[in-house]
Parts: C-alpha cells; structure tokens; sequence
C-alpha cells in the first residue's frame, strides 16, 4: 500500500505540518491548528493513494520508452479522480461549504499544475525514473534485474531476498515488500543480475544481502542486513560451503 512506504510518509506528515502551520488558502484564519492538520492529512493522504494508482496505470499502458506519454496519462488521471475528493474535503473541512471554496475547474488547474511539477522533477533527478525525458537513463540509476520489471514503482530496493509461498512469491528488500505471482524458479532467473544463492526450496538471498551466519538447534541460518534469518536446508549447505558463504566446520 502507498501510504506504508516509508517516503511517502515522510512526504504525508511533512505536508500536513506545513499545511497546518502556514494555513493558505485562508485556513489560517477559519481554523485551528488541529482543523487544519486534519484537513491538510486526509488531502495529502488521498493524493498519495490516488497519484501512486495512477502513475502504476501510466507505467502499465504506456512504454517506458514514451515517458512524456506517461505522465500525461498519469496528470490526466490524477486530475480526474483526484479533483473530485479535494473539492469535497475543501469543502467540508476547510469551508464547511463547498460554494465558499475554489472552483471546481480552479482546482483542476491547481491539481495539474502540481501533479506536472512531481513529474518533471522525478524525470529530473536521479533514483526516481530510469528514463528522462530524452529517453536516457537519469544518472546513477544501474540496471536492475528482470524481476523488477514485474514490481510497482513503489518498490524501494534493492531486493534482499525472494521467497515462495504456494504459487506466489514475495520480493523483499530492507524497506518494501510486494507479492507476485509466478514460479520461484523463473523468479531467481530474473535476478540475471544479481549475485546471489539458494539457500532453501523456499528462499533466495543476495549475495550483498547477508551479513552473517549462525546455528540454532543444529540449523544454520544466514543473518541478512535487514535482520532476517533463512534456513540453510542440507541439499544447499555443501554449494554455501564451497562458495564461502558459510564455514564446513
């Protein structure tokens, strides 16, 4: 979900305290400091859900390689599904009648005009989009692995560990984790580029990923830098051995 990642949490409290501190668009002046928090939170809250659920439709329909088609696409959505809840919120929050606040039509404009800032300047600096809007990669961004293809862009790595579940896997990395379905073993061969072992018929860790090993009840397990622990089961044991990811003593 959008609003568990840890940046946009950030972003959500950030916003709500600016909002309620400055107060603009004359809510300083109707309100108090918790009115204002309350209003500000649930505007920034549902512009997070609405913004990620578009910009994943965006990357869905349209190629990475037309990134200008995107977030068009994805300001034409936002614009659309958002406007419609933050003239309501205006309206009873901050107004208490939605004849007293902006326009409709105003609103749009103002959602748009913001929605093409965020988009412009994840374009612009590295870490956020693989491709600007001249089709190259920003700078500072390798090439992940195929199975990020599959994962939202909401998914922060880099990927620790995958594990399977049934018929789904789940792909973690220190700070996210997303379910996807498909066979564990096409999974570690989307990995390509990404040194890593087996460790289990259930688990997979990134060589990067492992910061120790340890025994417990006569089982190993390996300590990744996230605090996790995976089973070492005896058929992958003697390969670990061999590559010096644990001791055969």
């Amino acid at each position: 979900m959008p609003l568990t990642k840890r940046f946009n949490l950030l972003v959500l409290l950030l916003v709500s305290f600016l909002g309620a501190t400055m107060g603009p668009f004359g809510t300083y002046e109707a309100h108090s400091f918790l009115h204002r928090m309350l209003y500000w939170s649930s505007v920034s809250a549902a512009s997070i859900v609405i913004g990620s659920a578009s910009r994943r439709v965006s990357r869905r329909y349209v190629p990475r390689t037309k990134p200008i088609l995107q977030d068009l696409l994805m300001i034409a959505l936002t614009v659309v599904f958002f406007t419609p809840p933050l003239w309501f919120l205006t309206g009873q929050l901050a107004f208490q009648d939605p004849s007293l606040g902006p326009p409709i039509l105003r609103m749009s404009y103002y959602v748009a005009a913001i929605t093409l800032s965020v988009c412009m300047l994840r374009r612009i600096f590295p870490g956020f989009e693989p491709v600007g809007y001249f089709g190259e990669k920003t700078p500072d961004q390798p090439e992940g692995p195929r199975l990020t293809r599959r994962l939202s862009p909401e998914f922060q790595g880099p990927i620790l560990r995958i594990s399977v579940r049934d018929h789904f896997v789940d792909v973690i990395s220190a700070s996210s984790i997303e379910t996807i379905r498909m066979r564990f073993a096409d999974a570690i061969d989307e990995m390509d580029t990404v040194e890593g072992y087996t460790t289990h018929r259930s688990h997979w860790v990134a060589q990067d990923a492992i910061s120790g090993t340890g025994r417990e009840a006569g089982k190993t397990f390996l300590t990744l830098t996230n605090g996790d622990q995976i089973p070492v089961s005896r058929k992958y044991k003697p390969m670990l051995e061999e590559a010096g990811v644990i001791s055969n003593r």
